[in-house]
C-alpha cells in the first residue's frame, strides 16, 4: 500500500482565531464555577454543568475552527455524526474532570486527576474529530502522538493546578492560559 503524503498547512487567521476560541471558552468555563464550593449542591451541579459546556464546546469550537484552518490540495469534507460525536466526548470528560473537584474534598490527587480527565478528553475529542475527515485519510506518526498526549497531559494538570491550587481571579487567568496552549498544543 502506497501512502502519499499532501503538503499541508494552515490558514494563520484561523489558527489565531482558534487560540482564541480556546482562550475565551477557558475563562469563561473556569470563572463559571468560581465560588462553586459555597454554593448549594444543586446550583453548583449548574454552574458545573454550563463550565462543562463551556469548556467543552470551547476545545471543540477551537479544534474545528483549526480544521476549517487546515489547507490540502485535494477537496475534502466532514462526516457529521463522528464530527457531534467528537463535541459530545469533549464536553463528556470535561464535564467529568469539573465533577472531580467540585465534588468531594479538593486534594491535589483529586486536582491530578482532573487534569488527567480535561487532557484525556482534548487528545480523545481531536483524534475522534480527525477521523471523521472523509476523502482523504490523516496519516499519524508515533512521536506525534506522543507529544500531543504528553504536553496535553503537563499542561492540563498544570493548568488545573494554578487554576484550583487557588480560585483568585489571577490564578483562573492563569490557568486559562495554560488551557488554551494545552488546548492549541494537540492541534498544532
Amino acid at each position: 500500500m502506497n501512502i502519499r503524503m499532501l503538503e499541508h498547512g494552515h490558514n494563520p487567521y484561523l489558527v489565531v482565531t482558534a487560540l482564541a476560541i480556546a482562550l475565551m471558552s477557558g475563562f469563561t468555563g473556569l470563572s463559571l464555577t468560581q465560588g462553586a464550593s459555597r454554593m448549594s449542591v444543586g446550583r453548583r451541579k449548574l454552574m458545573v454543568a454550563l463550565s462543562a459546556v463551556a469548556l467543552g464546546s470551547g476545545i471543540w469550537s477551537m479544534h474545528f475552527v483549526a480544521m476549517l484552518g487546515m489547507r490540502l490540495p485535494v477537496p475534502f469534507f466532514y462526516d457529521a455524526l463522528i464530527t457531534l460525536i467528537s463535541a459530545f466526548v469533549a464536553i463528556l470528560l470535561t464535564g467529568i474532570s469539573l465533577l472531580i473537584v467540585h465534588f468531594g474534598n479538593r486534594t491535589g490527587l483529586r486536582i491530578t486527576l482532573a487534569g488527567i480527565c480535561l487532557a484525556a478528553g482534548i487528545v480523545a475529542m481531536h483524534y475522534i474529530g480527525m477521523s471523521g475527515i472523509q476523502a482523504v485519510r490523516p496519516v499519524y506518526s508515533s512521536s506525534g502522538l506522543m507529544i500531543a498526549g504528553v504536553s496535553a497531559l503537563i499542561l492540563c494538570v498544570a493548568s488545573f493546578w494554578i487554576s484550583y491550587g487557588g480560585r483568585e481571579r489571577r490564578n483562573i487567568l492563569v490557568g486559562t492560559l495554560g488551557f488554551g496552549i494545552a488546548v492549541s498544543s494537540v492541534h498544532f
